[in-house]
């Protein structure tokens, strides 16, 4: 699973060793008491998830986000939690695109929700332009397969490899994690995509037999094995997709 880094600036030490202590294993929390000290560090590794204050010594909050918006350019800005206790300070960081709002003096079990929120949302989150190489990569497998890529399964398939392979534990409940992802994106139903993708991996089996797809994926073949499960398909897939990667 991939960390999500949280860069924390503010001058209430409290606060940002209580949220130390809450955020669990999924983070790696980093914390600055200045808003220089903040803007170095984005250089050196782009925060996820920046939670910042209105008020900061040699540079402040709103002035934070103005700047690493410049120095991110065309990278994807983070979530930006703003504390403040003015209201211009408010329409400030609205105006920059700050999702959340909080009061100053922070909150600690507050701010914790709002952090845990921001967590599972980006725990969901698929990066679809990170995986369009993947996708390319297990289209071409599967090409070399011989599946027939007029196929809508055969994109779906792809596409669901190349985000297992970025995120493996979506194995562990296709449905949901593969095929539900997959359906909003092509505008059409998990059901339909699991079909699908079900009619494609049969259609193949039916031509190049089920020893054939096995063997391409270098797996020991076993007599009695019939023609592999979407889930058995999709996991060689992305292992593949994951190794040459």
């Amino acid at each position: 699973m991939k960390k999500i880094n949280v860069l924390c600036a503010m001058r209430n030490s409290r606060v940002v060793e209580g949220l130390r202590r809450r955020l669990d294993e999924r983070c790696l929390f980093r914390a600055v008491g200045s808003g220089d000290a903040a803007l170095a560090c984005a250089s050196r590794v782009t925060p996820d998830v920046l939670v910042v204050d209105a008020v900061l010594p040699r540079l402040d909050g709103v002035g934070v986000v103005e700047r690493m918006q410049c120095i991110l350019g065309e990278k994807r800005m983070p979530v930006v939690v703003g504390g403040s206790v003015l209201s211009f300070s408010d329409e400030a960081f609205r105006r920059l695109g700050a999702q959340y709002l909080a009061s100053v003096p922070w909150n600690e079990a507050q701010l914790h929700d709002i952090l845990n929120s921001i967590i599972r949302q980006m725990d969901t989150r698929i990066e679809w332009a990170h995986a369009k190489e993947g996708s390319l990569c297990a289209q071409e497998m599967l090409r070399q397969m011989g599946m027939n890529e007029k196929l809508s399964g055969f994109t779906y398939l792809a596409w669901a490899a190349a985000i297992a392979a970025m995120q493996e534990e979506r194995l562990s409940a296709v449905r949901d994690k593969l095929y539900v992802p997959v359906a909003e994106r092509f505008g059409t139903t998990p059901q339909s995509v699991e079909r699908l993708i079900r009619h494609a991996v049969e259609r193949t089996a039916d031509t190049v037999g089920a020893q054939g797809i096995y063997t391409f994926f270098g797996n020991t073949i076993d007599p009695m094995r019939g023609k592999p499960t979407n889930a058995q398909i999709l996991a060689m897939l992305a292992e593949r997709v994951r190794i040459s990667s």
